[in-house]
């Protein structure tokens, strides 16, 4: 975006600027903007542009303006169009020329880009410490259901027994995932700073760029100023990685509402975070899984429109690029809105563990365990094993009894099926306490 001349007609020209404004979207990277608007002003101070004493004015203007920002008093005019012009004049209202003095040698194109991966990388790591907290709620969930059994499922459809902590880990450890790429990646954002490339042609400036980086928190200064004033890469690799966090949330939440449905039965909806039918006084809603469910829409959707919006630029800076921030912004607002409220709502859970013992006894879940024993003590091949259990499962369905209650003597052959499972990741109650001690570090 350009600075217009003087000779524009004000009225078509506030029309532009409403236009091409975005100060709505900007105002979510003051901290990351004066960060990077103070180490700049130090490194025109170490050069001599600046003296120590505007160094220090440009530092306490840039705090006072911190200070209105965050309690809503900062004047924002859509004729600055940006954050950047709009700390350029109230610099420049408050100390005359010093805030004239403060663009030397960048330009806003280098200046947004660095603004925005520090943004980025700052949004990782909340998301990152979100996601420990929704970890952490199914951690606790499976310390306390440690010895509930249900039918594990394929399909939707009963398989074998498995502990209730096993699932609540299984979201748990795919969540996991999502953290350690979130950090991989806001490290990653860092590796190269954009500051100093100018427009496009690089600062002329003698500035430290070396030293300005390390202050930052970056690994080093552009490779190809052409190339990083225009690079969003790491926007829509954390958008890849929201996207992906999208799908384990909704996995999560499709679950959530199949197993506190009244068909199902298994889990008892928190008072304080579901509702009631405004018709129907008997029942209650999983707002928050379902809520959850469609917002993880929303930030996988943003992933795709942040690929288009880049797919086609030239080289360089274009205009399009402003869009992008709104489209990581509304993403990151999702997913945060989920993440916070997430954890809460499976603190509040409950398990109807009678429920989960009726379930057991549907699907004949015990049918491998017997096919794997005709294998193991009686030395049939698998298959011919199975086929046989398998009319076994027929008969029992012709008898409406379970499959085990033809044969089986033991008085809790779904304990004992469970603690076959020792191997790592297995549903044993070992291996599941394994399974809490690595997610819990």
């Amino acid at each position: 975006m350009g600075i217009l001349g003087n000779d524009r007609n004000p009225h078509k020209e506030v029309k532009l600027f409403q236009f091409t404004q975005g100060i709505e979207v900007d105002r979510r990277l003051y901290l990351q903007e004066i960060r990077v608007q103070t180490e700049w002003a130090r490194g025109l101070m170490e050069m001599g542009i600046l003296t120590s004493d505007e160094f220090k004015k440009v530092c306490d203007g840039l705090e006072v303006a911190t200070e209105l920002i965050e309690s809503g008093k900062f004047e924002w005019k859509v004729t600055d169009e940006d954050i950047h012009m709009n700390l350029e004049r109230f610099i420049t209202e408050k100390y005359g020329d010093l805030g004239k003095k403060m663009h030397l040698g960048r330009s806003r194109n280098d200046l947004i880009a660095t603004t925005l991966k520090l943004y980025v990388s700052d949004s990782l790591e909340k998301a990152s410490h979100r996601l420990q907290n929704t970890i952490s709620a199914l951690v606790n969930l499976a310390e306390r259901d440690l010895d509930v059994l249900i039918p594990g499922m394929t399909h939707v459809q009963h398989g074998q027994p498995i502990r209730l902590a096993q699932f609540y880990l299984a979201h748990a450890a795919a969540l996991a995932r999502d953290v350690a790429e979130f950090e991989r990646l806001a490290e990653r954002t860092l590796y190269e700073m954009p500051l100093g490339s100018g427009a496009l042609s690089g600062t002329p400036l003698k500035i430290n760029l070396e030293k300005i980086a390390e202050h930052l928190g970056f690994h080093s200064p552009a490779l190809n100023s052409y190339d990083q004033v225009g690079n969003r890469d790491e926007i829509i690799q954390a958008l890849a990685s929201f996207s992906l966090t999208a799908i384990h949330v909704s996995r999560l939440s499709e679950d959530l509402i199949y197993y506190s449905s009244t068909a199902v039965g298994l889990f008892k909806l928190p008072q304080d975070y579901s509702t009631g039918s405004s018709m129907m006084p008997n029942k209650r809603n999983p707002d928050v899984p379902e809520l959850s469910r469609a917002k993880m829409t929303h930030v996988m959707g943003a992933h795709n429109e942040a690929t288009l919006l880049m797919k086609a630029l030239p080289t360089a800076y274009a205009s399009d690029l402003h869009e992008l921030k709104s489209v990581f912004m509304r993403a990151e607002s999702e997913l945060t809105q989920v993440l916070e409220i997430l954890p809460l709502f499976l603190e509040g859970l409950k398990t109807n563990e009678s429920r989960a013992k009726q379930l057991l006894g549907q699907g004949h879940i015990l049918a491998t365990e017997m096919a794997d024993e005709l294998t193991l003590n009686q030395k049939k091949p698998f298959r011919d094993a199975y086929n046989q259990v398998a009319g076994a499962v027929e008969l029992a369905e012709s008898q409406g009894v379970q499959l085990h209650e033809l044969t089986h003597s033991m008085s809790d052959p779904y304990a004992a099926a469970v603690e076959r499972r020792t191997q790592p990741g297995g549903t044993s109650r070992a291996q599941c306490l394994k399974q809490i001690e690595i997610l819990k570090n």
